[in-house]
């Protein structure tokens, strides 16, 4: 179910005085070292660092991926490692798990998703079909809040795959 996208904010009028961080949960602090460039160096609030940039035919250098892509990322390993947590709960052997994010990208700009499909592969021994479907469930209805936001966005949608003794994973 897609629900009707928030409004934007408004735009801002004059500059401000410093922002005062207290007030805040969370933040993530952004850094271009070199403003001749597209690359930022991002400081998330758990204080890792992830360089994030754009292509040489934007005027990047392709030194790491473009911010879009992140959402991406961020999608399939928010679902990952709930659906993990929860199989492992569930005592099921998983000894392969990866998931492959596909969307595809509107024509025009801004260029957001237009749709994005998640597959989840799984294998291991004896992998019950039912607690993979309810692991998944749980992440995509409760659990991982990227899947809720960009939900909200565009359509989304979870499938996964049991790989059997003959299967390869991709």
């Amino acid at each position: 179910m897609l629900s009707e996208p928030s409004p934007a904010p408004a735009l801002p009028q004059r500059a401000h005085a410093p922002v005062d961080p207290t007030i805040y949960d969370s933040a993530a602090h952004l850094l271009m070292a070199d403003t001749s460039k597209m690359a930022f160096t991002g400081h998330a609030p758990s204080s890792h660092m992830v360089l994030i940039d754009s292509g040489r035919d934007v005027g990047g250098e392709d030194s790491g991926p473009p911010p879009l892509e992140l959402l991406l990322l961020a999608l399939g390993s928010c679902t990952g490692m709930d659906v993990i947590s929860i199989l492992r709960k569930k005592r099921q052997k998983v000894t392969h798990y990866s998931v492959n994010v596909y969307a595809n990208l509107a024509k025009d700009y801004p260029k957001t998703y237009t749709e994005i499909l998640v597959e989840h592969v799984v294998g291991g021994e004896n992998i019950d079909s039912a607690a993979v479907a309810r692991s998944l469930e749980l992440s995509i209805t409760k659990y991982c809040p990227v899947h809720a936001l960009l939900a909200r966005a565009t359509r989304v949608e979870h499938v996964y795959r049991l790989l059997g003794s003959t299967d390869n994973p991709s």
